[in-house]
């Protein structure tokens, strides 16, 4: 029996359709919460680190990293502390946002935003300043991960955030509210506002990527819901698309072989303008807004995803964890997917349905 590849040789035969009908046995996302809850229920204790549970279960690992760099805000807003209760702080953020959250267990919900510090032109002046390049946004931390990055046999993903982002980053900063009024009522302050944040990108890139090439660059945007894109499609290709363009376009040039989107919701409307822009792949195809990878296999038979796995299955049992293994091992069959987790995994999962899913995964991807 051949040996198999190392994780980062099948990611590229997977990203680049020569290796149908296997991929990468991996994981997403698992909530704090829930690994504790399968410690009681008796996982060894020692699983709590993602990359032991990876190696305990023989799975392929992957490389999901954020570079230690100041890509977007700089210098950030000093986090100041508006007021709290027993259990709830309001507090301004890095951004700059007013914002309240759970002192315990955060993550397990969305913070309340309060009130957004870009408004009009004039607050755009302001904040502006803080969205120029400078070399200092970039340093030492940055050249260790280089360095410890630099002989992986694993695929690694460099998610840019909000500083690979158009839509997402303005809503940030803004609100959707009246972000979306802003298309409408100053749409040359929208377009200043993405040409600030494109020149910072192409700026930060270079500095980031002239001598180091990841296996992946994943932009971001979160720009949809449930049913659709936050943004009519109309707008999206006047301001978006040709920025888009500049932007993959500069990735490829320094050399990046694969080039994602994150966003959640939705998205049926937003792929043919994305891979009009030159974006190859997505993530995390949330299956409760209708993400079937499947489906979207036969429809863009040459789009990469990444996730797909629909986290409720591990809630529901086995035939709803077969189900979706059903859909991933047709998925896989057409190449170009890595599945996992369509978002970070959830409490009401049990250890013995996650001990499950791992063997069904291992099944259908050929580990």
């Amino acid at each position: 029996m051949a040996e198999r590849p190392s994780p980062r040789e099948l990611f590229y035969r997977v990203m680049t359709f020569s290796a149908p009908g296997t991929t990468l046995a991996t994981l997403g996302g698992i909530w704090p919460s829930t690994r504790q809850r399968w410690i009681a229920e008796g996982m060894p204790p020692e699983l709590m680190d993602l990359q032991k549970m990876w190696d305990y279960f023989g799975l392929d690992p992957h490389l999901w990293a954020a570079p230690d760099a100041a890509v977007f805000v700089y210098p950030p807003f000093e986090r100041t502390v508006l007021r709290e209760t027993e259990d709830k702080v309001t507090y301004v953020n890095d951004l700059g946002l007013t914002c309240t959250e759970f002192k315990t267990d955060a993550y397990k919900s969305m913070p309340h935003f309060e009130a957004f510090p870009v408004q009009d032109r004039r607050t755009w002046e302001a904040y502006r300043e803080r969205l120029q390049w400078t070399p200092e946004r970039i340093g030492e931390a940055w050249e260790r991960q280089k360095a410890a990055w630099a002989d992986r046999t694993v695929p690694l993903i460099i998610a840019l955030n909000r500083g690979g982002s158009l839509y997402g980053s303005l809503r940030d900063l803004c609100g959707v509210e009246r972000l979306s009024y802003l298309f409408y009522d100053d749409p040359g302050l929208v377009e200043e506002m993405m040409d600030t944040v494109l020149a910072l990108f192409l700026r930060v890139a270079e500095a980031l990527f002239s001598d180091f090439t990841p296996d992946v660059v994943c932009l971001w945007e979160d720009m949809a819901y449930k049913t659709g894109s936050l943004l009519s499609l109309r707008h999206v290709r006047r301001f978006m698309l040709p920025r888009y363009q500049v932007m993959t376009a500069k990735l490829r040039e320094l050399g990046v072989p694969f080039i994602f989107l994150d966003s959640d919701g939705n998205l049926e409307q937003l792929i043919p303008v994305w891979l009009e822009a030159g974006i190859d792949g997505l993530v995390p195809m949330e299956a409760n807004s209708g993400m079937d990878v499947a489906l979207y296999r036969e429809r863009y038979p040459r789009l990469l995803m990444m996730g797909g796995v629909d986290k409720r299955a591990l809630h529901f049992g086995r035939e709803a964890i077969d189900r979706e293994m059903d859909k991933i091992a047709r998925t896989i069959a057409g190449g170009g997917l890595v599945p996992f987790f369509d978002h970070g995994l959830p409490h009401d999962a049990s250890y013995a349905n996650f001990l499950y899913f791992v063997e069904r995964l291992k099944q259908v991807t050929g580990r």
